[in-house]
């Protein structure tokens, strides 16, 4: 089964409700936020306070995607606005399993993202500590970059090595429709939808989403 997670970095935060709404009625699987610290990636995007609203009016669960320098100091405050998964960079910590529990205690879902250039055997003691891995396809921080496309390579290295294991596989970074069949058929489970897939201005997220979906199935 495959899902699209719309990035709502990518949306018009001038109309975030609406297009909240609209995401929430076509039955996305998550809605993926990215929160950057202008250190860890040289950007930065979506504060707690706007995270908190997105949260109180989202009917589909929140991924919350950090690319952070420190992600461990900030579990508690994000377990009370009411994110269902936590995701960290793998490259941005030390002690990548006290940090899964801690999550888990939190009552959230331990999630972690690996950068395009770190290997997929980093994760193998981690697997079963995770609900979720999200592969770049793009180096983090800023939307509309180019799919790499050894990422489907890697896709397939992941699938296998988690074999036994309920892991979600997540791919996030420069998806297009014919992309995203590629990265489902490859064995991932969820693409993010961005600038190339939901949030294409010329038509309506809808529209989109219906394109998105006849492109996978064909």
């Amino acid at each position: 089964m495959y899902h699209i997670a719309p990035t709502l970095l990518c949306a018009d935060l001038f109309h975030m409700r609406e297009s909240m709404d609209v995401l929430d009625r076509l039955g996305i699987d998550w809605f993926h936020i990215d929160v950057m610290d202008g250190n860890f990636v040289p950007n930065f995007a979506f504060g707690t306070d706007f995270l908190r609203q997105m949260t109180a009016v989202g009917k589909s669960p929140f991924y919350l995607h950090l690319m952070v320098t420190r992600p461990e100091e900030y579990v508690d405050l994000y377990a009370e606005a009411g994110v269902e998964y936590y995701c960290f960079h793998y490259e941005a910590v030390k002690n990548p399993f006290r940090l899964c529990q801690k999550i888990r205690a939190q009552g959230m879902k331990p999630a972690i993202a690996l950068n395009p250039a770190a290997p997929i055997h980093v994760l193998r003691d981690l697997i079963p500590y995770l609900d979720a891995v999200t592969l770049m396809s793009v180096e983090p921080g800023f939307s509309g970059q180019d799919f790499m496309d050894f990422t489907y390579r890697r896709i397939g290295e992941l699938r296998a090595m988690a074999k036994g294991h309920k892991l979600l596989i997540e791919v996030d970074g420069g998806i297009d429709n014919e992309i995203a069949k590629k990265c489902i058929d490859a064995g991932c489970d969820v693409v993010v939808g961005g600038y190339f897939t939901l949030f294409q201005r010329e038509k309506s997220i809808a529209d989109n989403y219906e394109a998105f979906q006849r492109a996978v199935k064909g």
